[in-house]
């Protein structure tokens, strides 16, 4: 005869362990539907989409006004939405992957009592298209962002420097146009050298430029390809492209070393001249002192 272990004999009248455990998981879920229904009813699960909170990734403290303005409207649209409603959540985070300044959406988290926290990714305004007579910024990658100024904008980190040539090219551009003429991607990339290279004194020091890359697939030694137009009527000669990633091209941060050497014979001193060109393209630059000043 074959003895099969039975394990510990059940008392009679003691109550089954599977019993216990249905009965616990209904009482979580019973704790948990009136919990919800409760913080529904006081009105805790309801989020105002206008206070939804976004940071900037890249170092100024807040939103530009006119971005906050867009971001309250859009989400206003939607009406209260429930934290219990992940579709409703996720209809927030679709608009605001839709603006044009935002460039990724994460994950949205629920900030207690009637906010939510959203990673967001946005945009940074590296140049700016002139429409005649305000401009708008564009980003790294090429997007127009919304933000009008009657002057090259500064959004914290210096002056925006101008996609040119000033040939009326984008009178018609709106937010969320993308660049796409080559010799605008070339100047686009002149201005995140300019981001990467120069610090926002120096940006502040240079002022307001053109950055001019009409000639810039034509570079050579008789042609100084992209030309950097600033105040007074000084011209700069720069070369190709840096997207361009031409061979014996002097590096860029040689070249905008060059130019902080010549925009520091303007503020001054012994040695004070002014100069009207300079070609930043060599190891040596070249600087034509402007006619009355030697």
């Amino acid at each position: 005869m074959r003895i099969r272990n039975q394990g510990p004999r059940q008392r009679r009248g003691a109550t089954p362990v599977w019993l216990i455990c249905v009965l616990l998981a209904a009482g979580a879920s019973w704790l948990i539907t009136n919990l919800n229904r409760s913080a529904e009813a006081a009105g805790y699960t309801i989020l105002d989409p206008s206070r939804v909170s976004l940071e900037l990734d890249w170092g100024t403290s807040g939103l530009p006004p006119e971005w906050s303005k867009i971001v309250a409207f859009r989400l206003s649209r939607l009406g209260d939405v429930s934290t219990l409603d992940a579709e409703l959540v996720q209809t927030v985070q679709e608009e605001l992957r839709n603006l044009p300044f935002v460039r990724e959406v994460g994950e949205a988290r629920v900030a207690w009592p009637d906010g939510l926290d959203v990673q967001v990714r946005m945009r940074e305004p590296v140049a700016c298209v002139c429409l005649g007579e305000d401009y708008l910024p564009v980003s790294s990658d090429g997007v127009v962002l919304p933000g009008h100024r009657f002057t090259p904008p500064d959004f914290g980190r210096g002056l925006l420097p101008v996609i040119g040539p000033l040939d009326r090219a984008f009178l018609d551009v709106r937010a969320g146009d993308v660049l796409q003429e080559s010799r605008h991607l070339d100047a686009l990339s002149v201005a995140l050298s300019m981001r990467v290279h120069l610090s926002q004194r120096q940006l502040n020091l240079i002022g307001p430029v053109v950055i001019d890359a009409n000639e810039a697939a034509r570079a050579a030694v008789d042609e100084p390809g992209i030309r950097l137009r600033l105040e007074e009527g000084r011209t700069v000669f720069f070369g190709r492209a840096p997207r361009a990633g031409a061979p014996g091209e002097l590096p860029e941060e040689l070249k905008w070393s060059n130019l902080m050497q010549a925009m520091a014979t303007l503020e001054g001193g012994a040695e004070w001249s002014d100069w009207d060109l300079l070609d930043i393209r060599w190891d040596t630059p070249t600087l034509r002192p402007r006619i009355g000043y030697q």
